[in-house]
């Protein structure tokens, strides 16, 4: 009898256990502003925005498009909160004084991509063509120029829209 408690009561600590984990990973969300923006992100995006002349409501519609705000995602290359490219953004992450790429930490990620943005406006100043450029479309200037968006920059716009009039500007 002795044994088929314990066995009983082993089973249920096993089986409890998943569900325990499932709990602990999911304790934490972090706060949102009214848009469902965590507020992080909000934060990072005016401070990140203000430094490099970049609207914060487009670094945020960024942020939600290449990774849902979530600053460990990969794809490919591309790590991190505004999906960066490593390999080739080494250097602005140096540039920026840090000496660890450490490419998940939200802010870091969103300072190097607002860097590349800032000098895609210096170069193009049209936020489609930029739009297409950060996103690696090979015809983004000439979409650009002819009015003909992607989907893509056509999403980060609309986005980006909605979140200024949201914030009242």
């Amino acid at each position: 009898m002795k044994k088929v408690i314990v066995g009983i009561l082993m089973g249920l600590v096993v089986l409890s256990w998943p569900i325990q984990v499932k709990a602990n990973a999911l304790s934490y969300i972090p706060p949102e502003d009214a848009d469902g923006i965590p507020t992080e992100i909000t934060q990072y995006a005016e401070i990140i925005g203000g430094e490099f002349n970049i609207c914060p409501e487009l670094l945020e519609a960024i942020a939600f498009y290449e990774s849902s705000y979530d600053p460990t995602v990969t794809n490919g290359n591309c790590k991190g909160l505004m999906q960066v490219n490593p390999s080739v953004h080494q250097l602005r992450f140096e540039e920026a004084g840090w000496t660890t790429a450490d490419w998940s930490d939200a802010y870091k990620n969103m300072y190097v991509a607002a860097d590349y943005l800032a000098e895609l406006f210096a170069e193009h100043e049209d936020v489609g063509i930029v739009l297409g450029i950060y996103h690696g479309e090979s015809n983004a200037v000439e979409k650009g120029k002819s009015g003909n968006l992607s989907a893509y920059t056509k999403k980060i716009l609309k986005r980006s829209e909605e979140l200024e009039i949201a914030h009242g500007k």
